[in-house]
């Protein structure tokens, strides 16, 4: 098997259709059908059945699946070795970034980025989790920040920080002191993103444990709609402490801390399997932390 072939089985035994996989791969369904045909000839072995579902792996498939991973990431190791050996850091980052990560700290972040890394090309694209995830595995993203997510043997990820939800609100929504129970909460208008949201379901879960049920009065998955939104005295919204921006506190909000229930959200860096984080990646992250960190805190 050559390395092609390789990119190919692995991208049809991780995905399971030909379609999918060539979507991932960027090229023609017949293309995969081909590479994979050449290999079952070559050996004479079957790695797949082929049903109207779809294709499945057999078991010698799932024989040579790990060495054939190793050898990707063997690969992959050693270009960015080859990339990083300067110990200069250039080359280009694509990362996939939340709405509440792109509206509140994100500009913080790439500031502080390129002033470390000024040679760095950067391309950020906001999106939810479902969208992160498919650019991710097309190949689109060099890794993409996510809240946690369930385990995805084509992806892995690597822990951030840890992030408070919070109650946001107008200025002028009567409420005394800096804090805000969830019952408390309950009662305001709330404007929240759709069931599908995982800060949704986060929010859900956790008043549930409280005996408070959710009844929002808006659902809305369009950040900067619902900060227009909640301007209205008696309107608010619940987000992580990362999605408000400084400028958000000098223009008509103010932030209460959510109590009764307290809800933690942890951001994680995901990766595609076979694509190992680079240094210009770490140093992301680096940054996203600190500013995370540092905004909790002040908070």
């Amino acid at each position: 098997m050559d390395l092609r072939q390789i990119q190919y089985f692995v991208a049809l035994y991780e995905e399971k259709s030909i379609t999918k996989a060539a979507k991932r791969l960027h090229v023609v369904q017949p293309a995969v059908s081909m590479q994979i045909r050449r290999i079952e000839v070559e050996y004479g072995a079957q790695l797949f059945e082929r049903t109207t579902a779809g294709v499945h792996p057999n078991e010698a498939a799932a024989a040579i699946y790990p060495a054939c991973l190793e050898v990707l990431n063997k690969v992959e190791s050693i270009r960015r070795t080859l990339r990083d050996g300067s110990g200069k850091i250039t080359g280009s980052l694509s990362v996939g970034v939340p709405p509440s990560i792109a509206h509140g700290i994100l500009a913080e972040v790439l500031a502080a980025f390129t002033e470390k890394l000024p040679e760095v090309h950067l391309t950020i694209s906001e999106g939810y989790s479902a969208h992160l995830v498919d650019w991710l595995l097309q190949g689109d993203l060099n890794f993409a920040i996510l809240g946690e997510f369930d385990d995805d043997r084509r992806l892995y990820s690597q822990a951030i920080a840890t992030d408070e939800l919070v109650v946001v609100t107008s200025e002028e929504t009567p409420h005394d002191g800096d804090s805000i129970t969830g019952e408390q909460a309950a009662t305001l208008k709330l404007v929240l993103p759709s069931s599908k949201n995982l800060i949704r379901i986060l929010v859900d879960s956790e008043f549930e444990k409280e005996g408070i049920k959710v009844s929002p009065v808006m659902e809305v998955d369009s950040l900067a709609t619902v900060f227009a939104v909640i301007r209205k005295p008696g309107w608010a919204t619940i987000l992580p402490s990362s999605g408000i921006g400084e400028g958000d506190l000098k223009s008509g909000f103010k932030l209460l801390r959510l109590t009764k229930p307290m809800i933690d959200r942890t951001l994680v860096a995901a990766f595609p399997t076979l694509k190992p984080s680079s240094a210009a990646a770490q140093e992301f992250i680096r940054v996203l932390r600190q500013v995370i960190l540092r905004k909790s805190v002040s908070s």
